[in-house]
């Protein structure tokens, strides 16, 4: 059904010089840059979105921050979209991002930037990163990337991407892509035509709260989905923000009348996207569609589009004046590393997710965010730190999801059932001797029975307990020794650059 969506999205040398967005510059163009097997498409304005009145109160993008989600969007980018091909057995592959710049870069300043290798694939300069992409001027303008570094692959990409929409694209996404603009500044958009078999549909929803005990509504609902069409999430922007999720079927979705709003809680919940706001938002279905909607914070947003906009989009943050002594960009790339990090390990460690799902998803959000970040002119022993915790938070991950599952599995063996016994008549009695007594007793059937609740719930429960508070006790001895090998990089970079970390 509705699994994680995992897309890693990457660039380098955004320009942030000031140009007119022309109206003819649709984002939908960006579309002519992308696979034809794309089916996963986000899409970002980010001129309307910075636009906005909430970005304006935040001031969203002016502290030069990483980008960590939609309030740290590079200034130099004026629309973006990540694509790939996702099958909800394995996720996403192929991941292409694209971008459109306010003033062109040449190849030289993307290499400069990114401090990658120069290479040439399919008669275009490309640079292949140290996080393991390829990043490209595709047109002056006009710049993308290819994850992961598949030389073959991207060779295949580039001389298919002409700017030219490919008439074997999914006209699904560039439908919804249209929409796209000051009203909805981000949508995501999946075309899940022919994606979901009813059989399997079919047994997942057996083991969902939301419908399991209507057993009526498990047929008619399985066979829904495997006629779902596409799902899209928007997010509009004004003095606040507001998001859609939205199911298109291509039969009427009455059968997820009185079910849609906690069947999709329960999905959210289960693929690690549900935060507290949701809890209120509203679900209606209407002919062959069914949506979502209701207020969402800026921190719950970052944590939705999280799996698709990372920390390299922002390499422009890197380049450095050609003036200043490489001691001193050593310096300053080191600080930004460091500042970035640890603000992303308070951020994780604070968070309270109600589910092990919740949380493992912000662990393993936690560690691709620091093994996206910048690395040009980074302390070569802080990155050794950085990509240390990144293995740190991803184990801490591996023992929350195990946590969750073997409960899950636990919840899944609770039992109880009646039994009957027959009532017995008893005796007995007891006979001395030289060597001690012995006793005896009898029984004899009385004809009745009794019957009894027998029930597993108090094991269970207590297996359940213990496994939760081995988690904790596990995820609070590793931040303290987290935090212990924080102090002492930290004494470390002070004094080897005699300035503040």
């Amino acid at each position: 059904m509705i699994t994680v969506f995992r897309v890693t999205l990457v660039a380098a040398a955004l320009s942030t010089g000031a140009s007119a967005l022309r109206a003819q510059e649709r984002v939908t163009d960006l579309l002519g840059w992308v696979p034809a097997r794309t089916n996963l498409v986000l899409f970002v304005d980010a001129d309307a979105l910075g636009k906005s009145a909430i970005a304006k109160k935040e001031k969203w993008g002016a502290g030069g921050e990483p980008v960590s989600g939609l309030d740290s969007l590079p200034p130099g980018v004026s629309q973006l979209v990540v694509a790939s091909q996702f099958d909800p057995r394995s996720g996403p592959s192929g991941e292409v991002f694209v971008v459109r710049l306010k003033k062109p870069v040449s190849d030289a300043d993307l290499l400069k930037v990114t401090g990658g290798s120069p290479d040439k694939i399919a008669g275009k300069n490309v640079v292949l990163t140290r996080n393991d992409r390829f990043v490209v001027n595709l047109k002056p303008g006009i710049a993308g990337g290819y994850q992961p570094a598949n030389r073959q692959d991207t060779g295949r990409w580039l001389r298919e991407a002409d700017g030219t929409v490919s008439p074997k694209l999914s006209p699904v996404l560039a439908t919804v892509g249209a929409g796209v603009g000051a009203n909805a500044p981000v949508v995501l958009v999946l075309d899940t035509s022919d994606m979901f078999s009813p059989a399997l549909v079919k047994t997942r929803l057996a083991a969902t709260a939301a419908v399991k005990d209507k057993a009526a509504k498990i047929g008619p609902v399985a066979d829904l989905f495997g006629q779902l069409h596409y799902v899209t999430l928007s997010i509009r922007a004004t003095d606040k923000l507001v998001a859609e999720l939205r199911l298109e079927f291509d039969a009427p979705a009455a059968p997820l009348d009185g079910a849609a709003q906690a069947l999709l809680l329960e999905i959210l919940k289960r693929s690690g996207f549900h935060s507290a706001e949701m809890d209120q938002w509203a679900a209606t279905v209407r002919g062959n569609t069914v949506t979502f909607s209701g207020a969402l914070t800026t921190e719950s947003a970052n944590e939705l589009v999280a799996p698709f906009l990372h920390p390299s989009l922002g390499a422009v943050d890197q380049t450095t004046p050609d003036e200043v002594p490489v001691e001193q960009a050593k310096r300053q790339a080191s600080q930004k590393y460091f500042q970035a990090v640890q603000k992303k390990m308070g951020e994780v460690q604070k968070t309270s997710p109600p589910t092990f799902q919740k949380l493992t998803a912000v662990l393993n959000s936690g560690a691709r965010y620091i093994e996206e970040l910048p690395l040009l002119n980074v302390d070569e022993e802080l990155l050794q730190w950085g990509a240390a915790l990144a293995t740190t938070l991803r184990t801490m991950a591996i023992m929350s999801q195990k946590a969750g599952g073997a409960i899950s599995l636990a919840e899944a063996n609770k039992a109880m059932s009646v039994v009957s016994t027959p009532n017995y008549y008893t005796g007995g009695g007891y006979v001395g001797g030289y060597y001690g007594g012995y006793g005896w007793n009898y029984a004899v059937p009385s004809g009745s029975t009794s019957t009894a609740v027998v029930d597993n719930y108090a094991s269970v429960n207590n297996i359940q307990t213990v496994t939760s508070q081995n988690e904790a006790l596990y995820r609070r001895e590793t931040w303290k020794a987290i935090q212990g090998g924080t102090l002492d990089i930290r004494r470390k970079m002070v004094k080897k650059y005699n300035v503040e970390f």
